[in-house]
C-alpha cells in the first residue's frame, strides 16, 4: 500500500465521517418522500396543486426538468407509498453498505431519472402518452433491484431469487392497469449500468490510488448524469418530430 493510501485509511477510521450526519441515507430517502408525499396528498385535500407541479408528464418535462426526479416524491395513494417505502426499507440498506453512501445516492437518483426517460421515450410509441402523467419511487426501486443482481453477479451468488422477484414485479406491471411499466423498465436498465460501472471503477488498480479513484468515480456519476440530460434533450427533439 502506498502512503497515500495508508494515510487515507488512517484519517477515514480516525472521523468516521458519514453522510447527513450519521442518518442512513436510505432513512433520509424514505423521510422526504414520506413527507413529501402525505403533504403533497393534505394539500391537494384543500385545493393546492402540490401533487401536480411534481408529478411528471412528458408534455411539461422539457420546460420543468425537475419532475424527472420529483416524480419519486410523490405517489398515487397510501397503499402505493407504503408499498414503494417497504421495498426500499428492505432493500435499501444493504446495497448502500455494498456502494457507499454517495454512490447509493447517485444510483437512486440516476435511476428515478431513467424511469422517467423510459416514460418520454414510450411517447415515440403512442403519442397519446405525451400528456399522461406518472408518480411514484418506482423506477427508482427497480433500479435497486437491478442493482442487487449486479453485485450478486460480481461476487458469483445465485441471482435466481432476484431474478424471479423482477421477472414477477414487471410482468405484473405489464398486465395491471394505471402502473408505469415504462418507468420500472427504464429505472431496472438505469440501475443495472450505474451499478456496474461504479463496480468497475472500484476495482484496485496498481497504478492509481484510491484518493484518484475516488476522483474517477466522481467523474464517471458526473458523466452519467450528463449522459441522462443529453438523452432527455435527444428525446424531446425526437419526440417533436413525431407529434408534429
Amino acid at each position: 500500500m502506498c502512503p497515500e493510501c495508508a494515510n487515507h485509511q488512517t484519517v477515514m477510521r480516525r472521523r468516521r465521517p458519514q453522510l447527513l450526519k450519521g442518518n442512513t441515507v436510505t432513512q433520509w430517502i424514505l423521510i422526504v418522500t414520506i413527507t413529501v408525499s402525505l403533504i403533497a396528498h393534505v394539500m391537494s385535500w384543500v385545493g393546492i396543486p402540490l401533487w401536480g407541479k411534481l408529478a411528471f408528464a412528458p408534455v411539461l418535462g422539457f420546460q420543468q426538468p425537475w419532475r424527472f426526479l420529483t416524480v419519486a416524491l410523490v405517489h398515487g395513494g397510501f397503499l402505493h407509498l407504503g408499498l414503494n417505502m417497504f421495498t426500499l426499507y428492505i432493500v435499501g440498506p444493504s446495497i448502500e453498505r455494498a456502494l457507499g453512501a454517495w454512490r447509493y445516492l447517485a444510483l437512486y437518483v440516476l435511476s428515478a431519472i431513467g424511469g422517467s426517460i423510459a416514460v418520454l421515450a414510450w411517447v415515440l410509441v403512442d403519442p397519446a402518452s405525451y400528456i399522461g402523467v406518472s408518480v411514484g419511487a418506482s423506477g427508482a426501486i427497480f433500479g435497486l433491484f437491478a442493482a442487487i443482481y449486479v453485485l450478486q453477479k460480481d461476487q458469483g451468488i445465485d441471482t435466481r431469487s432476484i431474478v424471479v422477484l423482477l421477472a414477477v414485479n414487471l410482468g405484473y406491471g405489464f398486465l395491471a392497469s394505471r402502473i408505469s411499466w415504462q418507468a420500472h423498465l427504464g429505472g431496472l436498465i438505469a440501475g443495472a449500468l450505474v451499478t456496474w460501472i461504479m463496480l468497475r471503477l472500484a476495482k484496485p488498480r496498481a497504478n492509481l490510488t484510491y484518493a484518484q479513484q475516488e476522483r474517477k468515480s466522481h467523474l464517471a456519476v458526473g458523466g452519467l448524469f450528463i449522459a441522462e440530460a443529453l438523452v432527455i434533450v435527444a428525446l424531446y427533439y425526437a419526440v417533436s418530430w413525431v407529434l408534429v
